[in-house]
């Protein structure tokens, strides 16, 4: 008996972009709002947030099996459905996240920034959160039927966002060197280096050691509440013993969060030379990259081993 998945990795590479804005777009409006944050930090946030989430939308897009109608979803609103309100999210972030990245490029203050600052928070929360709620609606469904995934999503995203604004904040000069050629001069606002020293790099990093030992509790709390669940072996045999165990031990578990946690720890301890030291700033959050898109080809794949509704056979 051959099995088909209607959800592919597309569904997962999606999930895991729009995290990613998510957790930018989060990260960037709370440093403005508290104003505590470096500035290039808030900067970079904001420059990042609006373009994962729009290639993850052209993917999820691209897995419907009619892509030309995926208009439908976003002028057809049903206020009691969870999907609904995820379409509704999901239009409206990449235009605010835009419109905000643009006030903070251009230096525009006054109340349409901080407006725009509290709805970039507002909708990064909903867009975080709203994958595991989604999945969470499937009642039937042993892996998905769990209301801590929309937890561990959310924390997945603050961790993988706070990773590509470190990614960003090494090569931020360059990159805007380059983009600034296609932008007339008389458009452009004086520019400024954004590019992290090693003091920045290194209270990311710390934030960051913080988030993964959240998202390390946050998961065994999973892993209990699956315990505890009539069918909850089920969910444990499809993604925690069995299924695509080696996955998540492996590729998430392992690679995605302790190697990058240990490493952190003993970056902060300067237990590194320096060139060491730089090939392990670049390597910590590439790693904690992989394991957030680990994390959701995980639970995507690992619910529709359980679940013939969305799964059909051959």
């Amino acid at each position: 008996m051959e099995h088909f998945f209607t959800w592919n990795y597309l569904i997962a590479i999606y999930l895991f972009l729009a995290g990613l804005s998510a957790g930018s777009a989060v990260i960037s409006s709370i440093g403005e709002i508290v104003n505590k944050a470096d500035e290039r930090v808030r900067r970079i946030g904001a420059y990042l947030a609006p373009f994962p989430v729009m290639l993850g939308l052209a993917c999820l897009v691209l897995d419907l099996h009619r892509p030309l109608n995926f208009y439908k979803v976003l002028i057809h609103y049903n206020p009691t459905s969870v999907m609904s309100w995820g379409a509704f999210f999901l239009l409206v972030f990449p235009i605010a996240a835009l419109a905000y990245a643009g006030l903070v490029y251009w230096n525009i203050n006054g109340t349409i920034r901080k407006v725009c600052t509290w709805l970039e928070l507002i909708l990064g929360v909903a867009v975080g959160i709203y994958a595991g709620l989604l999945l969470s609606a499937i009642y039937a469904n042993p892996v998905w039927s769990n209301s801590i995934i929309a937890v561990l999503f959310f924390v997945s995203a603050i961790s993988t966002g706070l990773c590509l604004i470190i990614i960003g904040g090494k090569i931020w000069d360059q990159t805007e060197e380059f983009l600034r050629g296609f932008i007339p001069e008389e458009l452009l606002p004086q520019a400024k280096s954004l590019n992290f020293d090693d003091v920045i790099t290194r209270n990311l990093l710390t934030i960051d050691i913080t988030v993964i030992l959240v998202e390390l509790l946050v998961i065994s709390t999973l892993i209990i509440s699956y315990a505890l669940q009539p069918t909850g072996y089920m969910a444990l045999g499809a993604i925690i013993t069995g299924g695509y165990y080696l996955l998540f031990w492996i590729g998430l578990i392992l690679l995605g969060l302790i190697a990058p946690l240990t490493l952190g720890i003993m970056e902060l301890q300067n237990r590194f030379d320096h060139s060491t030291s730089v090939l392990i700033s670049w390597a910590e959050p590439v790693m904690v990259l992989f394991g957030g898109f680990i994390l959701r080809y995980v639970i995507v794949y690992g619910g529709e081993i359980v679940y013939p509704i969305l799964t059909f056979y051959k």
